[in-house]
C-alpha cells in the first residue's frame, strides 16, 4: 500500500513538472527541469525506493495487450528522422510554394490542408502528417507573410481525428482493436461515423473561430530555386524514397509488414542516403573525418539525427514503467471498477471525456494500455469511447499524445514558440465540442445499429 501511494505521488508530480518545466539555479546557473531530466530523476527515484528496478523498465517496454512499447519507440523517432531528412533536401519549401501558389485566398487554402492532411491520415499515421506537414505550413506562411496559427492548429487537430476511421491511423486504434478482438473491417464500420462527427464538428469549430483571420488574397514571395534545393541530386533521391515509403506504409496492412518495420528499414535507408551525400550537403565543418589526404564532412547527417527530439525518450519511457507498476499494483484493476454508470450515453460520453483527459496526464499510448486493461470486459462503446479518447485526447494539451510534444520542438527549432498555455486556448473548446459529438454519435451506433 505504502509503495502505491508514493507512486501515485511520484507520477502526479512527474506530470506537474513535465508541463511546468520549473527553473533552479545551480552553482550560479539557471538549470530547466526539462522533461527529459524530470523523467531521469523520477525513474532514479523509483530504482532508489526499490518500487523499481532494471528488470521492471525491460518488461514495461515488453508486449501488453498485443501492443509493444518499443516498436512504439521505434515508430515515432523513426519517422522524425525520416521526415527530417525530407526537409532538409528542400523540397517541402518547394511544394508549400506550389500549394501556396495555387490556393489564392486564405479560406481556400485552410480547407485544402485540412483535406491534405486528413487524407494522408486515413492511409498512413497521424504522427507522420504531422511530421511531414508542419514545416511545409510554416514555409507557406514565410512565403505568403501570413499567420501560420490557423493553419497549423487545423491541421494537427486533423491529423488526430482523420487517424480514427482505420486502426492504421494510429497505434493507440491497433491497441484497442486487439483488446477487443476487433478485425479491419470491424473497427472501421464501428467508428466511420464518429469520426465523420469528429471531423465535421472540428473543421466548423476551427473555421468559425478564425475565418476572419484567413486572409483573402494570398501574394507569394519565394526564393529561387537553386537556393532552396542544394543539390538536385539529393532532393530527387530523397523525395523519391519518400514517395516509396508513403505507398509501402499505407499498403503494408495489406500483406502484413508491421509499420515500425517499415519505418526502421527507411530510417537505415535514409541513414545511408545523408551519409552518401553529408560532404556535398554540409554548410560548416563541425564534423569532419580526416584519413591521410582524405576528409570527409559529416555534419549533415549529424545535424539531422540531432533533429530528432531524443530528449522525450526518457519521458515516454517513465510513463511506461508508470504503467507497468500500476497494473503490477492492482491500480488498473481497481479504475475498471470505478466505471458503473447509470445508463449508456452517459457511460459512452463519460468515457471519451475521461480517457481524453487521462491522455493528457499519462500520454495517449501508455493511458490507452493502461485503460484497455482496466476496461476490457466492458461493452464494445466503451471501447469505442476509449478511441476517441486516445486520439481526440491529444488535441487538448501538447503532451496528450506524443506527436504534440514532437510538434512544438518542431515548430521552436523554425522559431515559432507553442507552449501548453497557447495550445489549449486555441483547442479546448473545439477538443471539447469535438469529444460531445463524436461520443453521442457513438452511442447512437451501438445502441440501434
Amino acid at each position: 500500500m505504502i509503495a502505491t501511494i508514493i507512486t501515485i505521488h511520484l507520477f502526479f508530480a512527474t506530470v506537474y513538472l513535465v508541463i511546468k518545466e520549473p527553473e533552479i539555479v545551480f552553482k550560479n546557473k539557471r538549470v530547466i527541469l526539462d522533461y527529459a531530466r524530470v523523467s531521469l530523476a523520477v525513474l532514479g527515484l523509483l530504482i532508489a525506493s526499490g518500487i523499481a528496478s532494471l528488470t521492471t523498465i525491460k518488461s514495461a517496454m515488453m508486449p501488453q495487450m498485443n501492443i509493444v512499447p518499443w516498436q512504439i519507440l521505434i515508430i515515432f523517432f523513426g519517422s522524425a528522422y525520416i521526415c527530417s531528412s525530407l526537409d532538409a533536401s528542400g523540397v517541402l519549401k518547394v511544394i508549400a510554394y506550389k500549394f501556396t501558389k495555387s490556393a489564392g485566398t486564405g479560406k481556400k487554402l485552410f480547407f485544402s490542408l485540412v483535406l491534405l492532411a486528413g487524407v494522408m491520415t486515413v492511409f498512413t499515421s497521424n504522427d507522420i502528417v504531422t511530421l511531414t506537414l508542419t514545416p511545409i505550413i510554416v514555409y507557406i506562411s514565410q512565403y505568403a507573410g501570413i499567420n501560420p496559427l490557423p493553419y497549423l492548429i487545423s491541421v494537427f487537430f486533423a491529423s488526430n481525428t482523420w487517424s480514427m476511421f482505420f486502426y492504421i491511423g494510429n497505434p493507440t486504434n491497433v491497441i484497442v482493436a486487439q483488446a477487443y478482438s476487433l478485425n479491419f473491417s470491424n473497427y472501421a464500420k464501428l467508428m466511420f461515423f464518429p469520426t465523420l462527427a469528429a471531423i465535421l464538428t472540428s473543421v466548423i469549430g476551427f473555421y468559425a473561430k478564425y475565418k476572419k483571420i484567413l486572409s483573402d488574397k494570398i501574394s507569394v514571395h519565394f526564393e529561387e530555386t537553386k537556393e532552396v534545393i542544394k543539390d538536385k541530386r539529393y532532393a530527387f533521391l530523397s523525395s523519391g524514397i519518400f514517395v516509396i515509403f508513403f505507398l509501402v506504409i499505407a499498403t503494408g496492412d495489406l500483406y502484413g509488414l508491421q509499420l515500425w518495420k517499415s519505418i526502421l528499414i527507411f530510417s537505415g535507408i535514409y541513414i545511408l542516403l545523408n551519409l552518401s551525400f553529408s560532404d556535398v550537403m554540409s554548410e560548416r565543418d563541425e564534423v569532419v573525418v580526416e584519413f591521410k589526404n582524405f576528409d570527409y564532412n559529416l555534419t549533415f547527417v549529424v545535424d539531422t539525427i540531432r533533429r530528432v527530439p531524443w530528449k522525450m525518450l526518457p519521458m515516454v519511457v517513465t510513463f511506461f514503467v508508470f504503467v507497468h507498476i500500476f497494473t503490477t499494483f492492482g491500480v488498473t484493476r481497481y479504475v475498471g471498477t470505478l466505471f458503473n454508470f447509470p445508463n449508456e450515453l452517459i457511460g459512452t460520453v463519460a468515457t471519451a471525456f475521461i480517457t481524453a483527459f487521462a491522455a493528457n496526464v499519462m500520454v495517449n499510448q501508455p493511458m490507452t494500455i493502461f485503460f484497455a486493461q482496466a476496461l476490457y470486459q466492458k461493452p464494445l462503446n466503451y471501447a469505442m469511447s476509449l478511441v476517441l479518447g486516445s486520439n481526440i485526447g491529444g488535441n487538448i494539451t501538447l503532451i496528450g499524445a506524443l506527436a504534440g510534444v514532437m510538434w512544438s520542438r518542431i515548430l521552436a527549432y523554425y522559431g515559432i514558440e507553442m507552449n501548453n498555455k497557447k495550445f489549449i486556448k486555441e483547442t479546448f473548446f473545439t477538443a471539447c465540442l469535438t469529444l460531445l459529438s463524436s461520443s453521442f454519435v457513438t452511442y447512437v451506433i451501438h445502441r440501434f445499429l
